[in-house]
Parts: structure tokens; C-alpha cells; sequence
């Protein structure tokens, strides 16, 4: 249901916090864009970025409140990369462009992260990275003390037609997604993925899920880097209500297995066709709900 979106060469800032993600910059230039550090996040230092990337890991906040001007830049088509990766960057998401709240509860992700699920279709499974595998995230007799996944946030408090990119092996705790504002994207991972980076502070650890990590950063910002607002979306469709509920259940929520074939049989049951996302080359239907 989803593909990797092409992107093109462009300006790409970066913003750290903390000296664990210094391979930033080299990860940027090795997808054929430009990096450029940014200090200060007003609307003259964002003006001629496609991509910001945020990267935290301290106890000094990443941000501490809404910010005007990284609002309209996301709003106008800048594409926003948020990680954060330590127990004290944590991030309220109501900051966030879009102002979302599905922060107010979030949760450590161990020791149920140690097993990482990526649903299917997810936009980073395959990208110019490689290729992600059922286990190239997961921790696994892990002995330097780095985390695959921090933090995890509930799907129910998700933004509304958010993307999920990763969870833990509970598929209702999401610990990377991405929604549009505007013509823009944001994307916030709880992972350390920038810290395993060639030129990054892990860049020599011998954590079992180090070469995924790297393959997940480089595909995340690939796909990031790529067009924001999908063309088409169950609300550009016309749909409102139940209906609208149920297609991004079907077509935005990364639901998969038993979950998404609940849906599509509801859907199906209630409708007698099929959304707008699953017409063509969308989710496989049990022979026996194929519609009449």
C-alpha cells in the first residue's frame, strides 16, 4: 500500500543535541544532498532548507515550546526529521508542527523493544539504505547499552492519518510515525538510529542491531526527503464520518494481518467495494470477501 517516495538532491539542516549523532552530515551528503548546520530554528535560517533534521540526546529540551516559524516552514513544504533518542529528550509533541498530543503518555520501550516489527508497507522497509529484514532491528545479546527504540506512543492517540513507521512486537505501541501539515511531513522516531552513523558516537559498538540502524536512519531520511502530503488521502477522497473513520483504519494507520482484514471486511460488509487505496495494488483480500 505505500511505496518508497523518490527524492531529489536539496538542502537538508541539521540540528544536535548532544555529541552522540555527528554522523549526520556524512549520512546527508552519501543520499546526494547538501547538509547544513542550523543554530538557531527562525524563519531565515529554514528558509532555504527541504529537510531539517533534529537530533536529541541530553537533558536540555529539544523543544521546549511551539515554534512559529518551524510551523509555517513545515507548513510550506519543508519536510522535518525528529529523533530522539535518550531518556532525557523527551519530546511534547504538542511542540511538534500540527500541535498533535500523542505524547501526553508515553512509555520505555523495554524490554518488549527488543523485538522490533515493521509494518507492512512501511515506507523505510526498502530504500537506498537497503532493505530491512523481520529481525535487523532487533536487540539481540546486545552489550554496549544502546537501545534500538526508546520510547513507544499508543496508536488510539495517534494524529489523524498518521504513517507507522515502526513498533514494538505489540503493534499498538508505535515507536516511529510521520503525519503531514500542510504541504510538509513530520517524522519523529524514538529510536538511536543516528547514533550507530559512520562518524557517530556507536559507529564502533557491537550491538547485534548496528547495521539496521544504519540501513533504518539513511531509508527514514530518504523517504522524508521525499513529496509531503500524499496526492490522494481518505479526506481529499470525500469521505466523512464512519466512512472516513474506517478508510484511514484501512488506509493510514499501517494496520496489518487480522487487524487490517477486520477493517476490509467491515468496510466491505457496509459498502460493497473497496477505499480508494485498495482498488489497486492495495492490501490482498480473503478470496471469500472479494466484493460482489
Amino acid at each position: 500500500m505505500a511505496l518508497p517516495a523518490a527524492s531529489q538532491a536539496g538542502n537538508v539542516g541539521y540540528n544536535i543535541i548532544g555529541a552522540y549523532s555527528d554522523g549526520i552530515p556524512a549520512a546527508i551528503t552519501s543520499l546526494g544532498h547538501t547538509p547544513v548546520p542550523v543554530t538557531t530554528l527562525d524563519a531565515p535560517s529554514l528558509a532555504s532548507l527541504d529537510v531539517l533534521v533534529l537530533a536529541s540526546c541530553g537533558e536540555q529540551s529539544l523543544l521546549s515550546a511551539p515554534n512559529a516559524a518551524l510551523n509555517t516552514a513545515v507548513q510550506n513544504g519543508m519536510k522535518l526529521v525528529v529523533e530522539t533518542g535518550c531518556s532525557g529528550s523527551i519530546l511534547n509533541s504538542a511542540n511538534l508542527p500540527g500541535a498533535p498530543t500523542y505524547s501526553s503518555s508515553t512509555f520505555d520501550a523495554y524490554p518488549e523493544a527488543d523485538d522490533i516489527e515493521i509494518p507492512a508497507g512501511s515506507p523505510i522497509l526498502t530504500g537506498p539504505g537497503g532493505t530491512l529484514t523481520a529481525t535487523s532491528l532487533d536487540r539481540i545479546g546486545a552489550t554496549d547499552g544502546y537501545y534500538n527504540m526508546v520510547r513507544y506512543h499508543l496508536r488510539s492517540a495517534l494524529p489523524a492519518g498518521a504513517t507507522v513507521l515502526l513498533t514494538t512486537g505489540n503493534t499498538d505501541h508505535v515507536g516511529a510515525l510521520a503525519w503531514s501539515h500542510g504541504s510538509g511531513r513530520v517524522v519523529h522516531t524514538e529510536t538511536q538510529s543516528s547514533f550507530f552513523l559512520p562518524g557517530s558516537l556507536a559507529a564502533g559498538a557491537t550491538e547485534s542491531f548496528k547495521p539496521g540502524m544504519v540501513v533504518y536512519f539513511k531509508n527514514l531520511l530518504a523517504w522524508a526527503s521525499g513529496p509531503g502530503a500524499p496526492a490522494t488521502t481518505c479526506a481529499s477522497e470525500g469521505y466523512t464520518g464512519t466512512k472516513l473513520t474506517w478508510c484511514k483504519n484501512i488506509c493510514e494507520m499501517g494496520y496489518t494481518g487480522a487487524t487490517l482484514d477486520m477493517w476490509i471486511h467491515r468496510w466491505i460488509n457496509r459498502y460493497r467495494d473497496l477505499p480508494y487505496c485498495a482498488r489497486e495494488g492495495g492490501p490482498e483480500l480473503p478470496p471469500q470477501e472479494q466484493p460482489k
